[in-house]
């Protein structure tokens, strides 16, 4: 048995690592037979790129946040691969493959948080007020005597 959980999340990151590394070759070389990419290709990538991230936090944060935006491109370039053309079909009145569909918008809007998440960031590093604004009103009991009924 491992001694702490952090043994046993390290242990599980680097299987999940190494089943992710597999997938990864496996579906290069079903790239390279059937000759053009399919979006689930990407899978094992996204899988490995983002325990890779996990793996790099402690000991290098900086390439911990570049994998992990390399993983979040790479997501949304499939994602819109995938959804464009589903999206294109429905609006066309052609079949639809809905499970294209429902990625191609979920990927837009991961797309949105992440960009909202960003400007956020962005916007609390030029510096200003830290903590809420107030607004100046009046104070309790300056607006004169009130009546109680």
């Amino acid at each position: 048995m491992l001694g702490a959980g952090g043994d046993r999340a390290l242990t599980h990151a680097r299987l999940v690592l190494a089943v992710g590394a597999i997938g990864v070759a496996v579906n290069a070389v079903a790239w390279i037979v059937e000759g053009h990419p399919q979006p689930y290709h990407a899978a094992p990538l996204l899988l490995v790129l983002w325990v890779a991230a996990d793996l790099l936090k402690t000991p290098r944060p900086a390439a911990a946040r570049a994998v992990r935006a390399a993983a979040g491109v790479l997501l949304v370039a499939v994602g819109l691969a995938v959804g464009v053309p589903a999206a294109t079909a429905l609006v066309r009145g052609e079949a639809v493959d809905w499970l294209d569909l429902v990625l191609g918008v979920l990927v837009v809007l991961y797309a949105a948080v992440a960009v909202i998440v960003l400007a956020v960031r962005k916007g609390g590093r030029k510096g200003g007020r830290k903590g809420p604004r107030y607004v100046s009103g009046a104070r309790i009991g300056e607006n004169g005597p009130h009546e109680r009924s």
